[in-house]
């Protein structure tokens, strides 16, 4: 059988290309692809601890079935469902200002709203930077988004969440990412936006990269 190898971030640099097609045999899992692709890019293989693995757009472990046509996609370590249609999500390459502008105002039966903004700051790692590159799994990125938005209202009564998430070359004072979550009641809001910003660092395909 046939699979898709996807490289992102700087795993891309280290297979030195964006994806490659391998062949394997029938019932191969994960882990014979990566011993395939690591005998294939030895450097590859330094990094095999902290790799994150993905079948189309969910998270895969090492035992995991490969099937004929499957996309895997190897991704480094995360930085850091579906909600009711008035939820909002957009991962996007324009100004977060500009975007804001256009989400709408608040219903009657909204008490308490929380906006958390997101800002690049000029020191990244104790060295100063003039920007952070955002890139992504853009389709496992979204996917995974609307699982987290779907389990934070399973965890907190809301009346709509709203996320935008750059991607890009963000300049130092510019906002990176917008969560803004709305409740009857601000405690809901406060615990549900924290919740957000913090899962998501660990559950959503997103990396940075700083710039000198």
């Amino acid at each position: 059988m046939k699979i898709t190898v996807q490289f992102f971030s700087f795993l891309r640099q280290l297979a030195g290309q964006n994806e490659l097609t391998i062949t394997l045999p029938d019932g191969a899992t994960t882990a014979d692809a990566l011993r395939q692709l690591h005998a294939q890019f030895p450097q590859l293989k330094e990094t095999e601890k902290t790799t994150l693995i993905a079948i189309g757009v969910e998270f895969a472990t090492r035992s995991s079935q490969l099937r004929d046509g499957d996309v895997l996609s190897l991704m480094p370590p995360l930085q850091g469902g579906s909600g009711p249609s008035t939820d909002e999500l957009l991962l996007t390459d324009e100004s977060i200002d500009e975007v804001e502008a256009t989400l709408g105002k608040f219903n009657g039966e909204v008490g308490g709203v929380v906006t958390f903004w997101g800002i690049v700051r000029q020191i990244e790692d104790g060295k100063p930077i003039r920007a952070l590159e955002y890139t992504a799994h853009r389709e496992m990125a979204e996917h995974q988004f609307r699982k987290l938005l779907a389990e934070t209202h399973q965890r907190w009564r809301l009346k709509r969440i709203r996320v935008i998430h750059r991607l890009g070359t963000i300049g130092v004072g510019e906002a990176s990412l917008l969560v803004r979550v709305e409740a009857a009641h601000r405690g809901e809001a406060f615990a549900a936006a924290q919740f957000i910003i913090d899962e998501l660092k660990q559950k959503v395909p997103i990396w940075k990269k700083a710039m000198p």
